[in-house]
């Protein structure tokens, strides 16, 4: 075997999906291996190390002087001090909850990272998997028209027909390769996509299961979401990061200690002893309390806002599922009564309705069918988004 053949062969076989794996198991793989995710799980690392620090009194300090006399009389003088400044407790304590509050926002930041990202892989394999059944619909309609004009074609050249009915057919059989040619497009753009997401991986979601039906109402699913959703819960941890900052602005008021030993010595005696002092901080401060109130009260209202938005989406997210869910059960109904192509086909064969009779009909069937199948992919996509929260609960600690 050459190797230019045995090159064609593995592109080949890393073109081909790997049949099987269902979404779960793909869901697994970008919580793994995302490239963004990996990125996030790096900051948030960073920003952890860069809240704990600076939490304790700066180093002591330690000085030595050398003083040589400039008289006849006069020896050298010496000079030492070792000195810790402090500040009030309450400080440390307001210093401790901004790195506490500052680590649960960043935590909270890198699950709202990780959730949309694992929301969009999610939709994505939705997508991919209803544009394959729509492939699979319109290879089914590109098939009938070959097969159709095959037979029309020796119609016309027995004199059964007209050129006008088997133009006809070939310009419908057109349409339906440039549709289908489209949605061959889709399907690889789609698969590009899901490689990217799951970071490189070949397995695409083949087997795909529906969600279940919701029959939580919203206002239980908005309280569930206010307990476990970080898009909730990081107005939230920011409006408690602004209080504890406003608790450090008052506490910049306080003076600060400072303690120490130190030692004089001269040629004929030494002074040696504690020392202590206080810094009043008389205007460093001016502002800053005022500043961080006014920041507190920008993120209550800052809060409340993006909470009562959220809602309202939650709500409008429920309405569309419904009417979703609706206009499925309608044209699963106008299928249902339209009955399938067998019978237009036979009429056609038979003589009873023409070529342009014909497309009218089977047209109504294929429409509602595609129509079918991008309206169960957008049900599909609006229950992943309302149901988004579990994504986090399935794949915590990825």
């Amino acid at each position: 075997m050459s190797v230019k053949t045995i090159t064609k062969f593995l592109v080949i076989l890393i073109s081909i999906p790997l049949a099987g794996q269902d979404l779960n198991s793909f869901l697994r793989e970008v919580a793994e291996n995302n490239p963004e995710i990996i990125a996030y799980r790096k900051m948030l690392e960073a920003r952890k190390a860069e809240a704990r620090t600076n939490l304790y009194p700066s180093g002591p300090e330690a000085s030595f002087g050398y003083m040589p006399g400039s008289g006849s009389t006069a020896g050298t003088k010496k000079t030492w001090s070792v000195s810790q400044k402090f500040d009030f407790p309450a400080k440390y304590l307001a210093m401790k909850n901004i790195s506490r509050n500052t680590i649960s926002l960043a935590e909270q930041e890198f699950e709202l990272g990780k959730l949309n990202i694992l929301l969009e892989a999610e939709i994505t394999a939705y997508d991919y998997h209803f544009r394959k059944r729509l492939l699979a619909l319109y290879e089914k309609r590109s098939n009938d028209c070959s097969v159709l004009l095959e037979a029309w074609k020796k119609k016309l050249e027995e004199g059964e027909t007209t050129i006008n009915e088997y133009n006809r057919i070939a310009l419908e059989l057109s349409a339906v390769r440039l549709r289908k040619s489209n949605i061959e497009a889709e399907i690889k753009s789609l698969e590009q996509k899901l490689l990217y997401l799951a970071g490189g991986k070949i397995n695409f979601p083949e087997a795909i299961e529906y969600p279940e039906d919701l029959t939580i109402e919203p206002d239980s699913l908005i309280k569930i979401k206010l307990l476990k959703h970080p898009a909730f819960l990081i107005p939230v941890r920011e409006y408690e990061l602004s209080f504890s900052e406003m608790s450090l602005g008052r506490s910049s008021g306080l003076p600060e200690l400072m303690a120490g030993y130190s030692s004089e010595i001269l040629p004929s005696e030494t002074y040696t002893g504690p020392v202590i002092g206080i810094s009043i901080p008389l205007w460093a401060s001016s502002g800053k309390l005022k500043s961080a109130r006014a920041r507190v009260y920008q993120a209550e209202a800052s809060m409340n806002s993006t909470i009562e938005k959220l809602k309202s989406e939650i709500k409008r997210e429920y309405a569309v599922m419904e009417s979703l869910k609706s206009a499925i059960n309608d044209l699963k109904n106008i299928l249902k009564s339209s009955g399938s192509t067998a019978a237009p086909e036979k009429a056609l064969l038979e003589g009873e309705i023409t070529i342009t009779e014909y497309f009218a009909l089977i047209s109504v069937i294929y429409d509602t069918e595609e129509r079918l199948i991008e309206t169960e992919n957008e049900y599909c996509n609006i229950v992943s988004m309302i149901n988004d929260y579990t994504l986090a609960e399935r794949f915590n600690g990825l």
